[in-house]
């Protein structure tokens, strides 16, 4: 396997595939794709990702479960488990001190704890959690997991965890554009279009749920096609424009971004 490979672009200077939240970034902005996805620039690991990881694999496995146990008592216990395993591998240096993780740890609970204020996980049997996808759209291989799918009332839904605050509902909408991508992947491999996307925001807590059909999902196949085309020159021409607004104060690669390039070339 070549360095090029091993990065994700193969010899002939294309990505050898895409996730739906690296399609997303080069939506918002191509130069952060190319920090993330091409130059595979590696930013120090944040509270926020320890929480967002460890609450997806303690709401995994609270469906392991009897329903009968899926209370908030026991996927208080799963996040602790869960905290165990990832906090050695993943996150070995996140915290100074006990005190600083132990209050990680009680806010962390306080926003899971929001998660049965939403739903009642013991009237739900998901049909798959923290589902592999990887299949081809036109000439590209997209890639990733998806959380949750499940029949509802509502028909087939497809729902993302969240463990950050929800974005205004004038804004939600674009927070819907890897989920499309997912519904499409679901498509595919199933013969079904999902029939509603759903968005569960632990902080607050906010739920988001918009209905979704073929023609939604062929018009994101089309945009796919087109970003993947972008993707492509942007590569073969070194060309990955930044596009600036109120999202780049939490960006993590700000502070060697172009856009904030003092006169003398470097960053602010």
């Amino acid at each position: 396997m070549t360095a090029e490979t091993q990065h994700g672009v193969n010899a002939s200077n294309r990505l050898a595939s895409l996730s739906p939240s690296r399609a997303s970034d080069y939506k918002r902005c191509p130069q952060l794709f190319k920090f993330s996805a091409i130059d595979r620039i590696e930013t120090p690991p944040t509270v926020y990702q320890a929480r967002g990881t460890t609450a997806h694999l303690a709401l995994e496995r609270l469906y392991e479960l009897p329903a009968a146990e899926r209370t908030p008592e026991r996927l208080a216990d799963l996040f602790r488990e869960a905290w165990q395993e990832t906090k050695h591998r993943d996150y070995p240096d996140l915290f100074s001190d006990v005190e600083s993780e132990r209050a990680w740890g009680i806010e962390s609970l306080a926003i899971l704890s929001n998660y049965f204020a939403v739903e009642d996980p013991t009237q739900i049997e998901p049909l798959s959690r923290e589902l592999d996808l990887t299949e081809a759209v036109g000439d590209m291989t997209i890639r990733g997991i998806l959380d949750r799918m499940e029949e509802t009332p509502d028909g087939l839904v497809i729902t993302d965890y969240k463990t950050g605050k929800a974005p205004p509902e004038q804004y939600a909408m674009s927070a819907f554009f890897a989920l499309k991508i997912y519904a499409l992947l679901i498509r595919i491999r199933e013969g079904r279009t999902p029939d509603a996307l759903r968005l569960i925001y632990l902080t607050g807590p906010t739920v988001y749920q918009v209905p979704v059909n073929d023609a939604q999902l062929d018009a994101m196949e089309r945009q796919l096609e087109a970003l993947w085309a972008a993707i492509g020159r942007s590569i073969e021409t070194n060309d990955f424009p930044t596009r600036t607004g109120v999202l780049c104060d939490w960006c993590a690669y700000r502070d060697i971004c172009p856009a904030f390039a003092d006169e003398d070339g470097s960053s602010t």
